[in-house]
């Protein structure tokens, strides 16, 4: 559904320096948005809680994972992600869905924001996950090794961005 047209394109139809230069500058905005009134949870405990509501319901599609958990089922995927350990106390808001095609350039700034149905407030490598994925299969390992040079600190953890990227399977 389209409310209103943005003027633009998405991340993924520009240049790679230019998408990596303003994906990281939007995510930067989003994560210093101020969040003592944000109504907005997407905390692990909500996420999980949905996951397993979403596995229970027949929703996730075994067959749709990433290839690194292909021939994985639903059920032990939830399992990997019950066992992790509490995150690393830092929440931010957050896109939720932080992806090339959520991100909108016009004249090589940003020019819009969308799909934000999964925002909230949670651990801003929430975000970089997904956004590092979605740069290596648009632009290839190229791509993927310029971004993760512009990693915060607190978000570059192999372990905590996979615990990001597994639970996306779920969604």
């Amino acid at each position: 559904m389209i409310t209103s047209e943005l003027p633009g394109v998405t991340l993924a139809e520009i240049p790679l320096e230019d998408a990596v230069n303003i994906l990281v500058e939007a995510l930067d905005l989003m994560h210093t948005l101020p969040i003592e009134d944000c109504p907005f949870s997407a905390s692990w405990n909500v996420r999980l809680h949905e996951a397993e509501q979403r596995i229970e319901a027949g929703l996730v599609d075994d067959a749709d994972f990433d290839d690194e958990n292909l021939g994985r089922s639903a059920a032990d995927i939830l399992a990997e992600l019950k066992s992790f350990p509490l995150l690393p106390d830092l929440a931010c808001f957050t896109h939720g869905d932080a992806c090339l095609e959520n991100f909108l350039s016009l004249g090589g700034m940003i020019s819009g924001i969308v799909d934000m149905g999964r925002a909230g407030i949670t651990h801003p490598a929430q975000d970089w996950a997904l956004a590092l994925r979605s740069v290596g299969s648009t632009f290839g390992p190229n791509g993927e090794q310029m971004l993760r040079q512009r990693l915060p600190i607190d978000c570059a953890n192999k372990d905590l961005l996979r615990r990001f990227l597994l639970l996306d399977e779920c969604f």
